[in-house]
Parts: structure tokens; sequence; C-alpha cells
């Protein structure tokens, strides 16, 4: 399968790998950390049919609002710029760039 935009081909997903791999990331202490973790993990791996960027920030965003951590949101000023760190992420599986934007871009907390 192949994700539009991007030379990137994605094998079908293999039950045991991504169990392995979802239990890896529920294992990081930071729970931003975790919760961007999962969330590119969830994008890259395509586990769903469709929908998988929205479903993929819904759970980061759970793992964020039940550690009271923020939330992640990408401002709309910001989303090409995302889309583009997305698909050079989604081609080469290196994720500093896009992490790293994130961080500074991407994470809204609650002000008290």
């Amino acid at each position: 399968m192949q994700i539009t935009g991007v030379e990137y081909i994605l094998e079908i997903p293999n039950k045991e790998d991504v169990e392995k791999r979802l239990k890896e990331i529920l294992s990081i202490q930071n729970e931003t950390e975790r919760a961007i973790e999962y969330m590119l993990y969830g994008m890259r791996s395509q586990l769903f049919w469709d929908g998988n960027k929205r479903t993929s920030t819904i759970c980061a965003n759970k793992i964020m609002i039940q550690s009271g951590a923020g939330i992640i949101r990408i401002p709309d000023t910001k989303l090409q710029e995302f889309n583009m760190l997305l698909s050079e992420f989604y081609n080469t599986n290196e994720n500093a760039k896009i992490k790293q934007f994130i961080y500074d871009n991407c994470i809204d907390g609650l002000e008290l």
C-alpha cells in the first residue's frame, strides 16, 4: 500500500509487531514524548483503512489530557510545514525533525 504524495510503500501491519511497538511506546515515561511517539507511529504505520492522522492525534491527545500535559494541535499557519515534515518522516522513518517541530509549535497547555 502506498501513502498518497510520498515514495514510502507500506507493508501490511503484522499484529505481533504492532503490539510489540505499542508496548514500547506506552512504556515511555515522559507523557509528552509518549504521545508524540504514538501519534507519529500511528500516522506512519497506517493501522486503519482511513483516518490514521486524525485517529493518531486523538489517541495522542488522550495521553496528553490524561496526564495534564495539554494537547497537540497543529496550527493552521503551520499545517503546510507540518505536512512537509510528515512526508519526509514517511519516506525516511527519521522523526527527529517532526518531533522537534511538534514540541516547538503544536503543544497547547492550560493557562490558569
